[in-house]
């Protein structure tokens, strides 16, 4: 009885030496998962190469930002209206932290604020001008606002506080009419009234000359060419795309 009871737990015990033996093998030669199932699936094939992306870069003009800009044809006060536009040549490039925002012989349009002839005799006419928008080397649309700062002939033109452009010194015009008209009342005066009236005519002249000039329109025209310096009044800036990218 001792003895079967021994083959019997000899046997079972082999048995399990053979199970385990059998499992440690299948395990060992059982295959590794795949890199198909563990790399994430490949991207499309037309998103493998180059890409194309949109990046907004912003082109900022700060304020006082210098326009240095030629106008295109003449302006006058004698037909300029308000809200009349135009357009002028920027004769300098405008550079923002090394690169080109706005390159010169650029069309800058421009707009008439205020166009007011003088009618006293001292009085001066004056031409309110802004510069309100361009196109950049990129396509894109930049709007600003920009005032009259000052002019390349300060000799003949000023700008006042409000931005306005005026001519600093009078008609050269006016003397000679005066003269003239002062002139003409002495002839006259002597002609009719012998040489007493001379002195009454040529007073008489000059009231009337006097009269002229104070109800005389004055003025201003700028010819095409006229330099016209501005500065921008805000800040300013645009976004225009551009290409690149893996």
């Amino acid at each position: 009885m001792n003895s079967f009871l021994r083959l019997l737990c000899l046997t079972l015990l082999s048995a399990a030496v053979l199970a385990n033996g059998a499992f440690a093998q299948t395990s060992a030669y059982a295959p590794a998962p795949s890199e198909a199932a563990v790399m994430p699936p490949a991207a499309p094939a037309e998103q493998s190469g180059l890409q194309l992306r949109s990046n907004l870069v912003p082109a900022v003009l700060p304020t006082a930002t210098v326009l240095r800009l030629k106008l295109d044809r003449p302006i006058s006060t004698a037909s300029a209206r308000p809200g009349q536009q135009f357009t002028a040549t920027l004769a300098r490039p405008v550079d923002v932290n090394g690169r080109t925002v706005i390159s010169a012989g650029s069309s800058v349009n421009c707009r008439v604020d205020g166009a007011h002839g003088a009618r006293r005799f001292a009085g001066k006419p004056s031409l309110s001008i802004k510069a309100i928008s361009v196109h950049t080397p990129s396509g894109e649309q930049l709007n600003f606002t920009a005032s009259v700062v000052d002019t390349s002939n300060p000799q003949h033109l000023d700008v006042n506080q409000e931005g306005a452009v005026r001519g600093v010194t009078p008609n050269p015009m006016n003397k000679v009419e005066m003269g003239s008209l002062t002139g003409v009342g002495a002839i006259a005066g002597a002609v009719i009234a012998g040489p007493e009236g001379l002195l009454i005519g040529t007073a008489g002249g000059a009231v009337v000359a006097a009269g002229h000039m104070v109800i005389k329109h004055h003025d201003l025209t700028l010819p095409a060419g006229t330099e016209l310096i501005f500065e921008l009044d805000a800040p300013s800036s645009t976004t225009h795309p551009q290409t690149g990218g893996v």
